[in-house]
């Protein structure tokens, strides 16, 4: 299997492991001295739903989610969901909200006459026209560059921004961290007085601040 590293534009990544953005980009010049073409994945190894495979390092036995997919004049573009209910995949999460697994790549194979060779401004460079789609992965490190998830580093941030502002409104420290990753429910009941129904009125109000879906 080929395997292309091509920048990475996340768009969105959100907190439940859904993330929106381009898996591939065209006409980019990779590390390996790679091009991928607009449109040249001719033929994609999909579920049963119509979605591309996310896979951790190239290793088809760890699986880690699925995305809808479609090529534009830019890339791939992928509305990705991992499955965080599995244990290694919400360890990898983990790691890329730290940015320290903060690259994706490509794997793909190339049929009989889908590259040709050319000379680029001085260099000679693999031209990809045609290829089998069979997954995209999350990597440590990438042979473009700029190959980064910079959106979800961003969203880690943002996850301690937003617990600060609610120990800000009285809640304790492992208060703030329930609500950050569960919702208001997370707490249970909390005496009911006026002083907790302004609180949860507050919360919401953060949650909206910060682009967040209360429960």
């Amino acid at each position: 299997m080929e395997r292309v590293i091509a920048p990475i534009e996340l768009k969105e990544a959100k907190a439940d492991g859904s993330f929106t953005g381009y898996a591939a980009v065209f006409n980019n010049i990779d590390l390996g001295r790679d091009v991928i073409m607009p449109g040249a994945f001719t033929n994609v190894k999909t579920t049963r739903d119509g979605q591309v495979r996310i896979a951790m390092y190239h290793d088809l036995k760890k699986l880690a989610g699925k995305a809808k997919f479609e090529q534009d004049d830019h890339g791939l573009r992928v509305e990705g969901q991992l499955t965080l209910d599995v244990s290694y995949v919400r360890d990898s999460y983990a790691l890329m909200k730290e940015g320290v697994l903060d690259g994706l790549s490509v794997g793909f194979d190339i049929p009989y006459g889908g590259a040709t060779f050319e000379d680029r401004d001085g260099d000679y460079v693999r031209i990809i026209k045609e290829a089998v789609l069979w997954e995209f992965s999350l990597v440590p490190f990438g042979m473009n560059p700029e190959a980064l998830i910079d959106s979800v580093k961003s969203a880690a941030k943002n996850i301690k921004d937003f617990e600060a502002q609610l120990r800000g409104l009285g809640y304790s420290q492992r208060e703030a961290k329930a609500l950050a990753s569960g919702g208001f429910k997370s707490l249970g009941h909390r005496d009911g007085d006026l002083d907790s129904v302004t609180l949860a009125d507050e919360f919401k109000n953060l949650a909206h601040a910060f682009d967040w879906n209360p429960k």
